[in-house]
């Protein structure tokens, strides 16, 4: 019988710092040490923030409201970058080089649609369930829905 075996060359790692996304990344290590495949492990950080924000338009002036937002987006950022060290402090425990990317300007399931044309990338690796999912399903649909649909190349799912 003949065995079909798939080798992935080029993953694309978008990671938010849950647990889910932790399980995530042991796999796409494991992927990386059996093919030794480029690895991007990426953190979006294009929410729908304004919804954090209306109680404090409501109640403050527009000067103070302005400079709460500007507080709450550096630290958003702040955060961010943080879950991305975290993360590629595992990939170099387990010696597996990557890139990291924190993407401030595109939502997580659109970068990964544009990047992967462009960057032709071969798998997709997600976690389900993860930090951005909780708030955006009630709103738009989850990240992994988006991606499953409109992602042109094999897609990892991990639970």
């Amino acid at each position: 019988m003949l065995e079909v075996v798939i080798i992935y060359k080029k993953i694309l790692f978008g990671l938010d710092g849950s647990e889910n996304s932790n399980r995530a990344a042991k796999k796409v290590i494991e992927l990386q040490k059996k093919w030794n495949c480029n690895v991007v492990i990426f953190h979006s950080i294009k929410h729908p923030k304004k919804i954090f924000l209306y109680p404090l338009v409501l109640t403050a002036s527009f000067g103070s409201c302005y400079t709460t937002e500007i507080n709450f987006l550096t630290e958003y950022e702040k955060e961010a970058k943080k879950i991305l060290r975290d993360n590629k402090k595992i990939f170099d425990e387990a010696q597996v080089p990557v890139e990291s990317r924190l993407i401030k300007d595109e939502n997580p399931e659109d970068y990964i649609e544009r990047v992967v044309k462009e960057e032709g990338f071969d798998l997709v690796v997600v976690g389900i369930k993860g930090v951005h999912s909780k708030l955006r399903q009630i709103i738009t649909g989850s990240v992994a829905q988006k991606v499953i649909k409109h992602t042109p190349c094999d897609v990892l799912i991990v639970k």
